[in-house]
């Protein structure tokens, strides 16, 4: 309970779900394209930096998700990069880090999630916390699909760290672009690997959803 002229100062700290001034997708898919499977926070600087990040998020939020405000069974909450995308000069620029439990992680990182297998579930969750019918939340989940497959088809997108740079003193390690690179065709294989097909560039998941 607070008294309303003290809400203001309390939003920070209540999870999306719950706050009177959002409204929702609390939680929808929020796709990287192929191009930048790997390009991350972990691949572009030490350890110790990104684990600094990371702890100072979940310590911010409590441990608890910032989008539903729960935690996970094994763990309690996730790192999750909050990326925007120009897709006119297909630049991603981070925006920030927060944490999310498994649960909302999962519905972040749709085409893993189906890559996986957990599509369901994940589908189950978003209509749970966005409080939609399921039909609402499959067709937010398609319209992620289409999105995702139209960056997909751009190989020249660029990644755009300043954030962390500029908040954290942080000073991006020397082989990033390289790891990050050997990241993206590590994961791209194993995508290719969990459907079971040996398929071209962006197709992997579309080919999924067609045996459904």
């Amino acid at each position: 309970m607070a008294q309303r002229d003290k809400l203001d100062a309390l939003l920070p700290f209540v999870p999306y779900r719950y706050r009177p001034d959002r409204k929702p997708p609390y939680i929808r898919p929020w796709m990287v394209p192929q191009a930048l499977w790997g390009f991350n926070l972990r691949a572009f600087l030490a350890p110790e930096d990104w684990n600094r990040i990371r702890k100072e998020a979940y310590a911010r939020s409590g441990s608890r998700c910032r989008v539903c405000g729960g935690r996970g069974p094994r763990w309690p909450v996730e790192a999750d990069e909050g990326w925007a995308y120009d897709d006119e000069r297909r630049i991603q620029t981070l925006k920030g880090v927060i944490s999310l439990c498994p649960d909302c992680h999962g519905v972040r990182h749709w085409g893993k999630t189906m890559t996986e297998g957990g599509q369901d579930a994940a589908l189950a969750w978003m209509t749970e916390v966005n409080g939609w019918s399921r039909s609402e939340a499959a067709r937010c989940g398609d319209q992620a699909m289409k999105q995702w497959h139209t960056r997909s088809r751009h190989t020249d997108w660029q990644c755009d760290i300043s954030w962390a740079i500029r908040t954290y003193s942080v000073v991006p390690i020397k082989d990033g672009e390289t790891l990050a690179r050997e990241r993206n065709r590590k994961f791209v294989q194993q995508a290719q690997s969990r459907v079971g097909v040996k398929v071209r560039h962006a197709t992997h998941i579309e080919h999924l959803i067609g045996e459904r």
